[in-house]
């Protein structure tokens, strides 16, 4: 073979990869309810002519006028985007459903290449650029912006359930994935066929507790969802526990996922007896009767609220639940000293991932990060919101918390 004819046989094989990422990817859209359509080599063309204009894949969302998002996949924005210009053009011309034409790249290109994706993404933005490209995303940043179009039409309770469990059936999969293995133990020289869709996840991930991408030669990892329940029957903190084995050392972690664009969602559910218990508070004590009280009203202010009701134990709230604050974060985000436990092994989380934006970290480093950014954003002298779950007053209290979106 020479080296010609081998040089584009490696770029097939590249290019046929690629589109496989995007193809997997879609057919993971197609898995989550989300009422879209997804085609495969669309093409069109003017009336009487030859179907002459194309496009890898279509998104067709029902809920939205069936309207349509074209991709164009590539592992190159030099060779192949003036060609992907081209065919927008005239697509745009013919068929008034398409409304958006993105070129896409898998997440695991070279530095190089990812300069030029940013690059021309930018030039599709600049009003000094004429361009019938949309934007150019990365297989990731797609998948993010089908969900977030596809989602707006769904409830946010329903919503929320659909994020959550895809998404922590997703770190699974890509901390499972053998292709982020192989690029994380020699991106360099596997990149170029390699391709993947998740690797950043993955690379954050490890470096986050302590590991160097291709240095620490990773030999097996091992993930899973399956963790088990609470004593109440309630989910624990742990969405996502991994081992990771290299020539060194093996390590265990437990990952708490979070998949939400909003800046404040609800971190914690439960009965005011195991915050007190979980705190090591004295039952007799002021502070605990106070906890009890906004248990039975649920809320601080309105009409049933614990201004209006018991205005001594918001004082008491205020000045005393500040000192409680790293336990606090400690129990509400990871599990710890939660008397629910079963298995603390494992349903303690000692890492939190946040998917949008993505942010990573070890519970050791993000507890102070948290109270020191969110201190004086809170309510009675902590860095949480604090109210009841819908239908549950004088049941349950619910703590909401600051997101990487915050």
């Amino acid at each position: 073979m020479t080296g010609f004819t081998a040089e584009n046989q490696a770029k097939s094989t590249s290019g046929k990869n690629a589109k496989m990422l995007i193809q997997e990817m879609l057919n993971a859209m197609l898995a989550l309810d989300l009422n879209i359509k997804v085609g495969n080599n669309y093409s069109i063309g003017y009336e009487g002519k030859a179907k002459q204009f194309k496009m890898d894949f279509s998104v067709c969302f029902s809920d939205f006028d069936n309207e349509k998002w074209l991709i164009k996949s590539t592992n190159s924005i030099r060779e192949r985007i003036y060609g992907a210009e081209f065919f927008a053009q005239h697509i745009k011309d013919i068929d008034e459903s398409v409304k958006r034409i993105l070129v896409v790249v898998p997440d695991s290109i070279s530095d190089k290449e990812m300069k030029n994706k940013r690059n021309y993404a930018q030039k599709t933005r600049d009003k000094e650029y004429v361009s019938f490209l949309d934007d150019v995303l990365t297989v990731n940043e797609l998948q993010q912006e089908i969900i977030n179009k596809a989602s707006g039409a769904i409830t946010q309770g329903v919503k929320s359930n659909i994020l959550g469990s895809f998404s922590e059936k997703s770190v699974v999969a890509l901390l499972n994935d053998e292709r982020n293995l192989i690029l994380w133990n020699d991106y360099a020289g596997s990149q170029q066929q390699v391709k993947s869709s998740t690797f950043s996840y993955y690379k954050g991930i490890l470096e986050a507790v302590g590991l160097v991408e291709g240095k620490d030669r990773i030999a097996k990892i091992t993930a899973s969802d399956d963790i088990p329940i609470l004593s109440n029957r309630g989910a624990p903190k742990t969405d996502v526990s991994f081992v990771a084995e290299t020539d060194t050392v093996v390590i265990s972690r437990n990952i708490s996922v979070k998949n939400s664009a909003e800046k404040v969602v609800s971190i914690h559910e439960g009965n005011v007896v195991d915050l007190i218990s979980a705190l090591r508070i004295n039952e007799s004590s002021e502070l605990a009767s106070a906890l009890y009280q906004f248990e039975e009203c649920g809320s601080v202010e309105g009409e049933k609220g614990l201004l209006t009701k018991y205005p001594g134990a918001v004082e008491v709230l205020t000045q005393s639940l500040g000192q409680y604050n790293k336990e606090m974060a400690e129990f509400f985000l990871f599990g710890v000293n939660s008397p629910l436990l079963t298995s603390s092994e494992i349903q303690v989380a000692n890492m939190i991932l946040f998917i949008e934006p993505f942010a990573v970290w070890v519970r050791e480093e993000y507890i102070p990060h948290y109270l020191s950014k969110y201190q004086g954003k809170g309510q009675l002298g902590t860095p949480f919101k604090w109210t009841y779950p819908s239908g549950k007053r004088g049941k349950k209290i619910q703590i909401k918390g600051y997101t990487s979106s915050s």
